[in-house]
């Protein structure tokens, strides 16, 4: 049995310039005109169809005030 490929995705920028309502347009096709920037991360982990096969995705849009949890993020801890 071969394994599922597995993508891992963490978006990162300053406040308020669009990282989560990106990741939303990207898994809803729409586009977000009111949003809260005080809902911090968006998490989102699902299957996704690429060139006919199955493959695993986590997302992450972090909330571009905490550096610290961007590095947590990096390694891979969360």
């Amino acid at each position: 049995m071969a394994k599922s490929a597995e993508v891992k995705l963490a978006i990162f920028g300053r406040a308020g310039v669009g990282k989560s309502a990106l990741v939303v347009r990207f898994l809803t096709k729409r586009f977000i005109w009111e949003y809260d920037p005080t809902l911090g991360r968006l998490w989102w982990k699902g299957g996704m169809e690429w060139h006919a096969e199955v493959v695993s995705v986590r997302i992450i849009s972090s909330t571009g005030r905490n550096e610290q949890l961007c590095q947590v993020i990096l390694r891979g801890q969360e």
